[in-house]
């Protein structure tokens, strides 16, 4: 995993690869089968969507994931949806959690991709 940073972008993030970002963003970021890092010195305002979200740095948006890892120098403040959330001790968050929601999504995609008889 490559870090960028650096960079301030607006608009939207895709990638076929797990990214460790070390700028300023705007917008939406979508890695639906990748890690998204959001280093120490990270100012992302957007939606933010991946198979797991840590943050360092700050986020503030909405953040879906099935691993959601908060640590000790996060800002965090918006909303999470996440089946596994874990948020170490010094980190601020500011956001509704959603656990429920995620983990009856995840099964109507499981009964969905289930062959139907």
């Amino acid at each position: 995993m490559q870090p960028v940073s650096g960079v301030s972008i607006k608009g939207e993030m895709t990638a076929g690869e797990d990214i460790t970002f070390e700028g300023t963003f705007e917008g939406s970021i979508d890695l639906p089968q990748h890690h998204f890092v959001a280093g120490k010195n990270a100012r992302v305002n957007a939606s933010v969507s991946a198979k797991t979200v840590s943050v360092d740095g700050h986020i503030d948006g909405h953040i879906a994931a099935d691993v959601v890892d908060i640590r000790p120098t996060a800002v965090v403040s918006g909303s999470i949806v996440s089946p596994k959330l874990s948020v170490i001790e010094g980190a601020s968050v500011n956001a509704s959690i959603n656990t429920e929601r995620a983990r009856a999504a995840g099964s109507v995609a499981k009964h969905r991709a289930t062959p139907q008889k």
